[in-house]
């Protein structure tokens, strides 16, 4: 008789908080140590990548 493992955790939720956290403080530093302007110019950069991203991927889909 076959022995299945059990379903695993779902650790989503954790490390969503956990990446945001850690998002925060990188832009945190950023701000202490370069300046606002800096901050929102690499937040908007990122807004920007990923918007690209998720179009690209839209058009490829269909």
């Amino acid at each position: 008789m076959r022995q299945y493992p059990k379903r695993v955790e779902n650790y989503t939720n954790a490390f969503l908080v956990t990446s945001g956290v850690i998002l925060f403080m990188a832009f945190f530093t950023l701000a202490a140590t370069k300046g606002f302007a800096w901050v929102l110019l690499s937040a908007a950069l990122i807004d920007i990548g990923i918007r690209f991203t998720a179009a690209r991927n839209a058009a490829r889909s269909g």
